[in-house]
């Protein structure tokens, strides 16, 4: 606990490291209050779940699209002005939202709001490990992740008040402003990146896949991980339905199962600092992957709300190690020259995973209730896992050099 204290306050000594921090966290407050708003309005405009769905997807969308560009733009382009533009095409959808007259101008701001994003983004990662340190990386995650975590449930009520007692343009006006610290921080960043080899632009992640794949057990753990956001966002759609349907509890009770969801993953997102060496990160993702799972069919056979509240803080709890377990790798064991690249590819893949989530969790509600899909999503999710167990087993024995071996055969002899 010491060292890890200590790890933590190394990220926090560096400047440009607390402005990004302080900034990335008062952005995803403006964030959290948008979503809530932009839900809320759609409410109370007498519009259904496929409007919902659509804006979801429009949120999702620009990621995916352009995992393959944004990738290779963080990789060779300098890190300063791609995140001030990124930052100000964001800006400008963020103002888009707060003046769009319907919903399909809300849709619209929301696709360029987002574009900004699916740029800045990798950027943000890429280049932290030049701030803080290749050791302070995984640390820098966790702390930047459990943050993160924390700003999620406040701007949530924030946004609940300021929409009842001022509606919900004020808000969105707020999350338009959120912008600003990150700008501040984009202009303060100076990082001095060794160049990229040239390599050609494509909408397809394809040199993010080949620099991905080189790492078979990182790759491997990385394909186990997207399915598992498939079936962990799922349940999301029937989650009200279970709470509020099956077990029966209030309002306040919702709320509060939500909230130990929520602590679950600031602590689990801070605790993963103090893994350092890549073999326990390796079997901490693979035990994560399948304690969650296993979590999600306690939840739909909970007969009580305190136990469906405890499952979740262990959901929570397992989802924070998983999160800042993944990106910690993926920083330390990816070559700097192809960290945009790869993450691009693993945010793409995630958001088209939450793209079908909605799609999947819809009709499983609909067809076989809410406690059965929370059943059915856990036993596909163990089958996901244990044939991400499989193929980690796989990459690492073939990642043992043969040459190694031959030389370790002529020593005995």
């Amino acid at each position: 606990m010491k060292q890890l204290l200590h790890e933590y306050a190394g990220v926090l000594a560096v400047r440009q490291a607390r402005l990004v921090l302080g900034a990335s966290v008062v952005s995803m407050v403006g964030d959290v209050m948008a979503m809530v708003a932009l839900m809320l309005q759609l409410h109370d405009g007498g519009h259904g779940p496929y409007a919902v769905m659509s804006l979801l997807i429009c949120f999702a969308l620009p990621i995916v699209v352009t995992m393959g560009v944004a990738g290779s733009v963080a990789d060779q382009h300098d890190p300063r002005r791609v995140l001030v533009v990124s930052l100000a095409v964001q800006a400008i959808g963020a103002v888009g939202l707060v003046l769009a007259p319907s919903l399909l101008w809300t849709c619209i701001a929301v696709v360029v709001m987002q574009t900004g994003f699916a740029f800045a983004n990798p950027v943000w990662t890429a280049v932290m490990p030049h701030v803080v340190g290749e050791s302070l990386s995984g640390t820098y995650v966790s702390l930047a992740q459990g943050m993160r975590a924390i700003a999620s449930p406040v701007g949530a009520a924030l946004a609940g008040v300021l929409v009842h007692h001022w509606g919900s343009r004020l808000v969105l006006g707020v999350n338009a402003t959120s912008f600003v610290g990150l700008v501040g921080a984009a202009f303060a960043l100076r990082v001095a990146r060794p160049a990229s080899p040239p390599s050609r632009t494509s909408l397809l992640p394809r040199e993010g896949l080949t620099a991905l794949r080189r790492d078979r057990v990182l790759a491997a753990l990385v394909l186990g991980v997207v399915p598992i956001i498939l079936t962990v966002e799922a349940v999301n759609a029937v989650e009200v339905f279970l709470v509020r349907g099956e077990l029966g509890a209030t309002p306040t009770g919702y709320g509060l199962a939500e909230a130990a969801s929520g602590v679950g993953v600031v602590l689990g997102s801070l605790a993963a600092a103090a893994v350092r060496a890549r073999s326990t990160r390796i079997r901490g993702l693979l035990l994560g992957i399948a304690v969650v799972p296993l979590l999600q069919i306690g939840e739909g056979l909970s007969p009580t709300l305190v136990l469906y509240a405890v499952c979740a803080f262990a959901v929570g709890l397992a989802l924070g190690v998983v999160n800042a377990l993944v990106f910690a790798l993926l920083l330390h064991e990816i070559a700097d020259a192809d960290r945009g690249k790869v993450l691009a590819l693993v945010s793409g893949l995630s958001r088209t995973a939450t793209i079908g989530a909605l799609a999947i969790g819809g009709v499983l509600g609909t067809q076989v209730g809410a406690r059965t899909a929370y059943v059915v999503c856990g036993c596909v999710g163990l089958l996901i896992a244990a044939t991400a167990g499989l193929r980690v087993r796989a990459g690492v024995h073939r990642s043992v050099d043969p040459a190694s071996t031959r030389r370790s055969v002529r020593a005995r002899a």
